[in-house]
């Protein structure tokens, strides 16, 4: 079974229609909800701010969440359309 963390928020309709689906598609995932405290928000911020698959979204002006991290290594921002990469 992989990894699965999820970073996001309630105030964002995405991340709360990635989470629908995890559930539906009974996908076991850990949930760090980067507006719940500042350790939330630096430990999201210190991701997104060291990987380069973020600079595109940072460039939009956008925050990069839902972020979906797989087995410590691999990164997907939004819900990726092929889910059997987070089971």
């Amino acid at each position: 079974m992989k990894k699965v963390i999820m970073y996001g928020s309630p105030m964002c309709g995405d991340c709360v229609e990635a989470k629908k689906v995890l559930e539906e598609e009974q996908i076991r995932y850990g949930y760090v909800d980067v507006t719940a405290g500042m350790a939330h928000l630096k430990k999201f911020l210190n991701l997104r701010d060291n990987r380069p698959e973020f600079d595109a979204v940072k460039e939009e002006g956008k925050i990069g969440i839902p972020c979906f991290v797989v087995d410590d290594k691999d990164l997907y921002i939004m819900l990726p359309e092929d889910l059997d990469v987070l089971r």
